[in-house]
């Protein structure tokens, strides 16, 4: 048999700016009904996962930030 390991995750972790312009930038999009670009809809920066979260009302979820900060 395996040996368990306790997976220890931040209690509380904190979205980075890009991501939080895009979240903001995402809501104010779905409620203008407006269309996500290619950019926004595979993009995988902090800014496009923060605006599809807010585009499809998936809360504030924190992100890791690519750029390690």
């Amino acid at each position: 048999m395996g040996t368990l390991v306790e997976l220890k995750v931040p209690a509380k972790e904190r979205a980075s700016l890009a991501f939080s312009n895009g979240l903001s930038d995402g809501r104010s999009a779905r409620s203008t009904n407006g269309e996500l670009t290619p950019y926004l809809e595979i993009g995988i920066d902090d800014y496009a996962r923060g605006f599809r979260a807010g585009f499809f009302g998936c809360g504030n979820a924190p992100s890791r930030s690519l750029d390690g900060v």
